[in-house]
Parts: structure tokens; C-alpha cells; sequence
């Protein structure tokens, strides 16, 4: 990643450009698109924001993450981009929690005013985070993609789709995927896809469990519906429904495994769940939007900052 910033317009406001010190967006200069951002920025040229005195110099290139796969955890932001030969998405500066990542490689010595203080608000920004902290994990034994990764796998004719769906799915699934063309892989995709999760490979399985029980494990209805499964009177359909629980939440109360205490964990966490495709295909709870009393689709970028 080159030492200059790509911040959309809308990101313009947020802090590490404001405050403490203040970012100088007169200083951005115009280049020609990236070849690797290619079909994804439609303009020949765009924007940048150099955090050096001579953008042509001989810099070390910095690093950049692609983080939009983890977009659905609330405590996940992302603050800009940088030039790059990977994708416009690849994130220059974001944080989890109060972890922050600043991807460019230059010291403050070879910054420019503007780099050193998209530096310092950056730390400064990132002291007000104390009370977040980092929610999702990843997996131990393999990267978990998200189930976006098919959506753009169908949409995108330029991918070979043999080899992805290699890539992508355990291989029961994929021998029953191997004859599909990229209109039948999309419409089977739009009756599975709530059904589907990762194997420990991180390979996409369908969860014929929650097909059995017809009840998407994503869903809000979910939880009350397998909590009402669990504990009713088919031994069968209970089974089952415990067995989702165990897959689906398993911060819940497992070890009591009673109505009572399922009920009483839904009633106080309910509220602050969300699900997560790259964090295991689960539920988690976002203490911080439980000390709040706000929901986590309430409480994303610099809402969850401290506030004295």
C-alpha cells in the first residue's frame, strides 16, 4: 500500500480527520485508478490524500486488510482506504475493538502534516475506545468466508467457477453443486443460503439440521423458535433443536439445560445478539450494547466511543 489515503467523501468527517488535530482535504491530488481496482471503481481517476511531502518517492509499500467480510460485527470499523494493488475495500486504518490497525509504512519523520496527524488522532481516537472491545474471533483451524464470497463468486463471470466452488465448499457439496451453471449455482444459492454455514475447514456445509426444523439459524425468529423446539414434546424435533443451540449459540446456558434458564438467557441477551458468518456461523452477545441497553445494529463506528 502507497503512503496516500483513499477516504471516500463520506468518511471525511469522521475524527482522525478532525480532531484533536485537523486534516487538510485541499491537499488531495488526482491519480489514475489502480489496474488491480479494475471494474470496482468505474472513474479513470481518483482522490487521494498523500501523507507524505513527495508522493513519488521511494517508500515502502504499508499494509492493508480486507475486512468487508466481517462487516456484520458491530464493533468492526472502517475508517479509510488506501492506494493499493489489491481491491478499493482493502482497509488502510481500522479497528476492532479498541484495537486499531494504521497500515502505512512511514515513520512520522517521512509524514507530511496531514499523515502526522491522521497519526495522532488515529492514537487519540483510539483511547476513547476503552470500554469496546474485540467481539468475533476467527477460527483456529481455518479462514471462515462469509457467505458474500457466493453472492460475488455468481455475480462475477470473470471468476472460474469450477475452481471456486473447489475452494468453497466440503466436497459433499460439492458434488452435488458440480453440474450447475452460474444461473442454476444462483437459484439453488437463493433457496440455500440461509441454511449454510462453515465446516472446522472453514469449506461451506448445509445445515440439514435447520433444514429439517425449516427455521434459518441467521434469523431473529430463530432463537425463540428452537429455545420453544428444545423443550416441547416431540423427543425427535428436541433433539434436533438442541443440537442448533450447542452450533447457534453457544454462549447460552448449555450446562443447565432447562426451558427455565434458556428463557431467562434470552429474555437478558436477546437484545444484544447478532450473527456472525466469519466469526463460526453463530451468535454472539455485544456486552457493550448490553451495558448501553442499545442494539448492535445501534451502536457500529464512533457511536460506540466513550462518552464522559
Amino acid at each position: 500500500m502507497e503512503p496516500s489515503a483513499y477516504v471516500l467523501r463520506e468518511q471525511q468527517s469522521h475524527p482522525i480527520f478532525r480532531t484533536p488535530l485537523a486534516v487538510d482535504f485541499d491537499e488531495t491530488i488526482e491519480v489514475p485508478t489502480p489496474d488491480a481496482w479494475s471494474g470496482k471503481v468505474e472513474t479513470d481517476s481518483v482522490n487521494i490524500l498523500p501523507i507524505v511531502s513527495r508522493i513519488a518517492g521511494d517508500y515502502r509499500d504499508g499494509w492493508c486488510t480486507y475486512t468487508y467480510e466481517h462487516m456484520q460485527a458491530p464493533e468492526l470499523e472502517i475508517i479509510c482506504g488506501g492506494i493499493n494493488a489489491k481491491t478499493p475495500k482493502a482497509s488502510a486504518i481500522w479497528r476492532q475493538g479498541y484495537l486499531t490497525h494504521f497500515g502505512f509504512e512511514q515513520t512520522p519523520e517521512d509524514m507530511n502534516a496531514n499523515g502526522r496527524a491522521m497519526l495522532v488522532n488515529t492514537i487519540c481516537y483510539a483511547a476513547k475506545l476503552a470500554e469496546d472491545r474485540p467481539i468475533i474471533r476467527r477460527s483456529a483451524d481455518a479462514r471462515i468466508l462469509d457467505r458474500g464470497s457466493i453472492d460475488r463468486l455468481i455475480k462475477n463471470p470473470k471468476r472460474d467457477l469450477s475452481r471456486y466452488l473447489d475452494w468453497y465448499f466440503a466436497p459433499n457439496l460439492r458434488d452435488q453443486l458440480s453440474d450447475m451453471d452460474r444461473k442454476e449455482l444462483g437459484e439453488w444459492y437463493a433457496e440455500a443460503r440461509h441454511f449454510i454455514r462453515a465446516d472446522r475447514r472453514g469449506k461451506f456445509v448445509l445445515d440439514e439440521s435447520a433444514k429439517e426444523l425449516n427455521i434459518p439459524p441467521d434469523s431473529r425468529e430463530f432463537i425463540a423458535a428452537t429455545i420453544a423446539a428444545a423443550y416441547g414434546g416431540n423427543a425427535d424435533r428436541a433433539a434436533t433443536a438442541k443440537e442448533l443451540l450447542e452450533r447457534y449459540l453457544p454462549s447460552g446456558p448449555h450446562e443447565a439445560d432447562t426451558l427455565k434458564a434458556w428463557s431467562t438467557w434470552r429474555q437478558e441477551n436477546e437484545d444484544y445478539l447478532f450473527f456472525s458468518d466469519t466469526g463460526g456461523f453463530h451468535w454472539y452477545i455485544d456486552p457493550l450494547a448490553k451495558k448501553l441497553g442499545k442494539s448492535p445494529q445501534d451502536l457500529k463506528g464512533s457511536l460506540r466511543v466513550r462518552r464522559r
